[in-house]
């Protein structure tokens, strides 16, 4: 039984029966060089990255990352070290460094005569990498690896080049060129670093797997040489990404618990949170928090500070900024607090938007009615020749009983001569029908 699903899985991962040798080393070499066409293809895929980089639009960056041609000597590089062809190693070397220097200028140039000098989101979260970056690159690798050894080929490859982003690093690195940032510079590089890397790894891991056939004779000593050196390499590369991995991991936790903390404990009647914000990188880390309302006596801050390690929030510093409030408070001040608020609710405020009609429309309607009295009164006139005066508005009753408040629509009407109870109700009806109103309630003023 156990031999049975042992043949079954190998049978469901094997690769060496599709794989086509010949083929994948053919391509490969031919994605290598950079030159013509190539070299054109990689200028205009590094200004649409730009482009997406600087409007911060992630569509765009992703089309420039399709028709790039950069993965060839990256998978170059990983097919001669797994093949020991040292030959075709400096070739891909040599055309990867072309290909780098290229893009950088090309980049730096647009950057540097491009009015938005703003970072965007898309431009920072290339200047950080981490472990996971890492990730990303070597089952990039080996999915274009793989992908790209079968007989028939499949759409994977341009799914390699977005998953591992080598174009938004380079593209990143000619923005901090261009702005003097070399923070955003090195930040960049070193995530185009690891992609290249770890994408030549797994190229190496899986080029060794399937047995594709070696160039030279390599001994023993030489092959272990190499293997050390990948190692020492992966070991540099890695390091880095591991501590910044580890920031943002522990970046997290805290903003988690900050956010907890302001939630559970931070709860006072007449006290309202404006907003809140954990400077992480301070020293101690400081988490402020402005409120706006009854304020806080000393004696309740001191029990919040208290409370901080309780939410793991240890060596944070809590910092409560009140605003004025009561007589003390100034127009600015009420200004900035309704400002916030309106922020802090534009969803909410967003689904008012019905009632927000409905009070324009009922407003309207009220306009119309008052627009209507001048002729509504000389109708009557005709009509109801033994109306005196007319009146017409909303009156708010109030029932003493329950303590409740309503509106009516309500007529106040001076009759000549005591009406009859048709002539009353003629009266009802033409008012409803006229003034557009489902009820109107009618009060007899005179005899």
């Amino acid at each position: 039984m156990l031999r049975v699903f042992r043949g079954f899985i190998g049978h469901l991962f094997n690769l060496g029966d599709d794989t086509d040798e010949k083929g994948t080393i053919d391509s490969i070499k031919r994605g290598i060089e950079f030159s013509g066409g190539n070299l054109w293809s990689l200028v205009f895929a590094i200004f649409i990255a730009s482009v997406g980089l600087n409007v911060n639009s992630t569509a765009v960056i992703i089309g420039a990352m399709l028709i790039s041609p950069l993965m060839g000597p990256i998978m170059g590089a990983g097919l001669a070290v797994g093949i020991y062809d040292f030959g075709l190693l400096r070739k891909s070397l040599r055309n990867l460094a072309v290909a780098t220097f290229v893009s950088v200028l090309t980049s730096a140039f647009y950057f540097w005569i491009s009015p938005l000098n703003e970072a965007q989101s898309e431009l920072l979260a290339r200047t950080t990498p981490t472990l996971y970056d890492v990730l990303i690159a070597v089952f990039g690798g080996a999915a274009g690896i793989v992908a790209g050894s079968r007989k028939d080929k499949t759409n994977a490859i341009p799914g390699v080049a977005i998953a591992t982003a080598l174009m938004p690093p380079l593209c990143t690195a000619g923005y901090g060129l261009a702005n003097g940032n070399y923070v955003f510079f090195f930040g960049a590089i070193y995530l185009f670093i690891i992609n290249c890397i770890f994408i030549c790894f797994s190229t190496i891991f899986f080029v060794q797997l399937l047995r594709f056939k070696k160039v030279s004779f390599v001994d023993q000593a030489t092959q272990r040489r190499v293997r050390n050196y990948m190692i020492l390499f992966g070991v540099i590369t890695i390091i880095p990404s591991l501590y910044f991995a580890w920031r943002l991991v522990d970046e997290s936790f805290y903003r988690r618990n900050s956010a907890r903390f302001v939630r559970e404990a931070l709860v006072y009647p007449g006290t309202r949170i404006l907003n809140y914000e954990l400077d992480y990188n301070a020293d101690p880390r400081v988490l402020s928090v402005a409120l706006f309302g009854n304020p806080l006596a000393p004696e309740a801050i001191e029990t919040l500070k208290r409370k901080l390690p309780v939410y793991d929030l240890t060596d944070v510093a809590l910092q409560i900024d009140q605003a004025r409030t009561g007589s003390s408070a100034t127009e600015n001040d009420v200004k900035d607090f309704i400002g916030t608020l309106y922020k802090q609710n534009e969803d909410l405020i967003k689904n008012k938007d019905d009632r927000i009609r409905l009070l324009e429309n009922e407003l309207l309607s009220f306009k119309d009615r008052s627009n209507l009295l001048p002729t509504v009164s000389r109708e009557i006139s005709f009509l109801f020749p033994n109306i005196q005066s007319f009146s017409f508005g909303d009156v708010t009753v109030a029932q003493v009983d329950s303590q409740s408040t309503a509106k009516e629509q309500t007529a106040i009407v001076r009759w000549k001569r005591r009406p009859g109870a048709a002539e009353e109700k003629k009266l009802e009806l033409y008012l409803k029908s006229r003034l557009n109103l489902p009820q109107i309630r009618i009060i007899k003023d005179g005899p």
